[in-house]
């Protein structure tokens, strides 16, 4: 393996970088969607923060309790909790609030499902540049020991040769699981956000609830 990967040439080094990180963002992503919640764990959660809103609850309690909560739910209300409470500052009517917290919801939601989506891609698309990279270096390679010594030293131009095929192969197998990877949770995180966007705007309409009691008081 080490030979195989001193072959590579300095390409290799990247490759091997990039290989480590799709790994290490896959696990990571692989445990944020195996511990979200199913969708009756959902509604619960969901029931539970408009209940507590609805009763009064201070802006402290409800981050206190999206703490708490964590996960995507947890981050998610945070967000939009804080971001209601720039809004009540400002003269905005009911319909704007509204509009305005629930693309809040939804971008926070999305963040959340996405995080770390755009680092695979990217290592996907470059995986393939830096074998293209291998693969020039080694036929450069090959033409200097064919330039130098001429076609009686077949082992420089084999070196140079392999090099090239070598990386190619690195880039591509790196880069197509990475694709792979990324296509997989892009799918699961859309199809989580359709899933959510009824639950963060039921906790929309009760933070408005409550804005539009105090207003009226």
């Amino acid at each position: 393996m080490l030979d195989f990967f001193r072959d590579g040439g300095p390409f290799m080094y990247p490759l091997g970088i990039w290989s480590i990180l799709v790994l290490g963002f896959f696990i990571e992503r692989a445990w944020t969607f195996a511990r979200l919640r199913s969708e009756e764990e959902l509604a619960a959660a969901a029931n539970d923060v408009t209940e507590r809103i609805d009763s009064g609850a201070s802006f402290d309690q409800l981050n206190e309790y999206c703490v708490e909560m964590a996960k995507l739910e947890g981050e998610v209300f945070a967000s939009g909790i804080a971001r209601f409470e720039h809004l009540t500052r400002e003269e905005r009517t009911t319909e704007e609030m509204r509009a305005e917290m629930n693309g809040t919801i939804e971008r926070a939601a999305l963040s959340y499902l996405v995080r770390y989506l755009s680092i695979i891609q990217f290592v996907a698309s470059s995986a393939i540049l830096l074998g293209l990279l291998g693969t020039v270096s080694g036929m450069i390679r090959a033409f200097e020991g064919i330039a130098e010594k001429g076609l009686g030293e077949p082992t420089i131009v084999a070196a140079g040769i392999s090099e090239a095929l070598i990386t190619t192969a690195t880039g591509l197998v790196i880069a197509v699981p990475a694709l792979a990877v990324y296509t997989y949770f892009a799918t699961r995180a859309d199809a989580k956000g359709i899933q959510f966007e009824a639950y963060g705007h039921g906790f929309v309409d009760a933070l408005l609830r409550r804005w539009r009691a105090s207003q009226a008081a």
